[in-house]
């Protein structure tokens, strides 16, 4: 129980002034014990006042007077409160140790409760009172918040729940991981499919497209979607849409009309019952998720520094002629026969004639194009990764990359087994990009080469198939940020009782 205390203060003419802390107790406790303190004062004017704690937190005084002497030697722990927290009490505990020698001490005993109400709880007091308390517990308010910012939050539960966690041992942690397997579930296909609600569960409509989404539902085993146009009694044509045995929309018309408007009704059907997942079409496809990594000296390809007196010089296959115009015109600048260049490790043989095609300069490989693709890349053009290799020896080039963290960076993405593509930089080089293709292939891992405008290259690792379940747990249940990024995903526009439950569970 804190104790107030009455104070007076004595003025006596060229005496000693006598300082009289009496301490006031509550609910029926002894009043006899009553503290004196004796203090000097060398001036006949001076009346002492403990009003308030600032000249005494205070170690200077005015010159010519004599600080107030405290009783120091009571001991601390015995405020200590079975029942208090052991972060309550530490505060606490803190300051009253530093104020100890220089505030009274049940007057200290009542701030340090005030001070911890202030800062746990955020009680609010009369202004002099929380200046005050801002003033002496400002280095051990600063390290409490600093130290609580790094801990977890408090999270409140009904008693009935923390009594149950309590007696299983269940931590806060493990519940949360509980909660996020639950919310999986409902995201996962059902197998085996007998009702018409598992279908609509196990597929998933992607970027509004029946036939890619068709496949994937396919891939789970639940069947297929089967189209079927024939003739009625009335020579009408009836369309239909069926899936492991469920009628999904009908249609009776002209024949185009009819398979039209069959696809039409299913299309909206599974936009109402279905999740929808999109690609983000705020994505900048042009753009790179993996950058050019520059080294300060040479590496070979295994990331070794490069040595080129090691390099033996290339043999050429077809020596020039002398009749030739090209051996003639070498002649006069100064070539002696053999490779070019100063070390003389350059080529040898003539540069074949190619169809040019592009912007590239004369001598690098001629990209041989496969297809055009659209939708989600734009107009890139995939390139065969085969041209990047041919006639390039890569044991002979020096690279100015970070061949071994790209090494790394290919192996954790086979590892992880990635739903999402490795788009590196156009700055990468031709032989830089050659040698990229050279560590996928041998990493077993789909890749190639993607252009805009036959100038600007870049190298694209392929991502690993991922099912629609999958990303739709990755986005919703895990927030994955990069797939969050990626995808947009829809809840289905009826039925919304099994979204709600999932974010519930990943909320709590």
């Amino acid at each position: 129980m804190t104790d107030f205390i009455k104070r007076e203060s004595l003025s006596l003419e060229d005496k000693d002034v006598l300082l009289i802390c009496e301490t006031i107790p509550l609910d029926g406790e002894d009043d006899n014990n009553v503290d004196i303190v004796s203090v000097s004062s060398a001036s006949d004017q001076q009346i002492l006042s403990v009003e308030g704690v600032g000249s005494l937190a205070d170690p200077m005084v005015p010159n010519g007077e004599t600080p107030i002497k405290l009783i120091c030697d009571w001991n601390v722990d015995k405020y200590r409160n079975p029942f208090e927290p052991d972060i309550h009490w530490e505060l606490r505990r803190n300051f009253m140790v530093q104020y100890k020698d220089k505030i009274p001490e049940a007057e200290l005993l009542a701030l340090a409760h005030s001070f911890v109400n202030v800062e746990v709880f955020g009680a609010v007091y009369c202004e002099e009172l929380m200046a005050q308390l801002a003033l002496l517990g400002k280095s051990i308010a600063k390290e409490y918040r600093s130290f609580k910012s790094t801990t977890a939050k408090r999270v409140t539960v009904p008693a009935s729940e923390a009594a149950f966690d309590w007696i299983n041992q269940r931590s806060v942690g493990l519940k949360a991981i509980e909660r996020k397997e639950q919310a999986a579930v409902l995201l996962s296909p059902v197998f085996p499919v007998t009702t018409l609600q598992d279908i609509f569960q196990n597929f998933i409509l992607l970027d509004d497209n029946i036939e890619e989404s068709g496949r994937e539902f396919e891939k789970l085993g639940c069947g297929w979607f089967e189209f079927d146009v024939w003739r009625n009694e009335h020579k009408l044509w009836e369309a239909t849409c069926s899936v492991a045995g469920f009628l999904l929309s009908k249609v009776v018309g002209p024949l185009k009309k009819a398979r039209h408007k069959c696809r039409e009704e299913l299309l909206k059907l599974l936009r109402r019952k279905c999740y929808k997942i999109k690609v983000n079409p705020n994505r900048c496809w042009d753009s790179c998720n993996v950058e050019r990594l520059e080294v300060g000296e040479d590496l070979d390809m295994n990331g070794n520094p490069f040595d080129s007196r090691s390099l033996q010089p290339p043999v050429a296959k077809d020596q020039l002629k002398e009749d030739n115009v090209g051996y003639r015109l070498l002649k006069k600048l100064g070539w002696g026969g053999g490779p070019l260049g100063k070390h003389q490790i350059g080529i040898v043989d003539p540069i074949e004639v190619q169809a040019k095609r592009g912007r590239r300069g004369l001598g690098l490989p001629q990209l041989s194009l496969r297809s055009q693709t659209s939708g989600g890349h734009g107009s890139q053009t995939p390139s065969n990764n085969n041209a990047l290799l041919a006639g390039l020896d890569l044991t002979k080039v020096p690279f100015r990359i970070d061949v071994g963290f790209y090494k790394d960076l290919l192996r954790n993405f086979k590892t992880k087994r990635l739903g999402y593509d490795l788009i590196f930089s156009s700055e990468f080089t031709e032989t830089e990009r050659a040698l990229l293709v050279k560590i996928a292939t041998d990493l077993e891992l789909q890749c190639t080469t993607i252009t805009y405008d036959y100038e600007h290259y870049q190298f694209v690792l392929m991502k690993h198939r991922m099912s629609p379940h999958e990303l739709l747990i990755k986005i919703l249940v895990e927030g994955h940020p990069i797939y969050s990024t990626l995808y947009t995903v829809e809840p289905p526009d009826e039925e919304l009782e099994r979204h709600n439950k999932v974010l519930e569970l990943c909320s709590r």
